[in-house]
C-alpha cells in the first residue's frame, strides 16, 4: 500500500491544477465553460422584436443570460479558490488535510455534479463527472485510511 500516497499525490495535484483552470474558464469564458460542462447557455436565441411583448420577452432573455453569466463565473471563482486550496496544502505538505478535502469533494461534488447533468438528460456527461470524482474520493479515503 505504500504506492497510495504518491499515486495520490500525482492524482491530487492534477486535480488542483484542473480546478485552477477550469475556475479560470469560468470567470473569463462563462458561455465556453457551460458548453464544456454540458449546460449549454444558448446565447444565439433572438425572438423576433415585431411587438412590445417580444421586447419585453428579449429583455428578460437577455437579463437572464447575463445573470447566468455571472453566476457561472461566481462559481469558477470556488473551483478557482478549491484548486488554490489544495495546492496550499500541496505545498505546505499537508497531505492528509488535502485528502480530506478530496474525499468529501469527490463525492458531494460530483456526485452532485453527476445528478443534475442525468436530470437535464445528459447522462453521459453525468457519468463523465459522477465516476472520476468517487474514483478520486475513493483514492482518498484510502490515502486516510492507511495513515489512520
Amino acid at each position: 500500500m505504500g504506492y497510495l500516497l504518491p499515486l495520490f499525490k500525482v492524482i491530487s495535484l492534477t486535480f488542483a491544477l484542473l480546478a485552477i483552470g477550469t475556475g479560470a474558464q469560468a470567470i473569463f469564458d462563462p458561455i465556453g465553460f457551460s458548453k464544456s460542462f454540458g449546460l449549454d447557455l444558448d446565447t444565439t436565441s433572438n425572438p423576433s422584436q415585431n411587438s412590445k411583448k417580444d421586447d419585453s420577452f428579449s429583455f428578460k432573455s437577455n437579463h437572464q443570460h447575463a445573470v447566468a453569466q455571472s453566476y457561472i463565473a461566481l462559481m469558477g471563482i470556488r473551483q478557482l479558490a478549491t484548486g488554490l486550496i489544495l495546492l496550499t496544502f500541496a505545498y505546505q505538505g499537508k497531505w492528509m488535510e488535502m485528502a480530506t478535502v478530496l474525499a468529501i469533494i469527490g463525492i458531494v461534488v460530483a456526485g452532485t455534479d453527476g445528478v443534475y447533468l442525468a436530470r437535464a438528460g445528459l447522462q453521459g456527461k453525468g457519468i463523465f463527472h459522477a465516476i472520476p470524482g468517487a474514483l478520486i474520493s475513493a483514492l482518498a479515503c484510502g490515502v486516510l485510511l492507511s495513515n489512520a
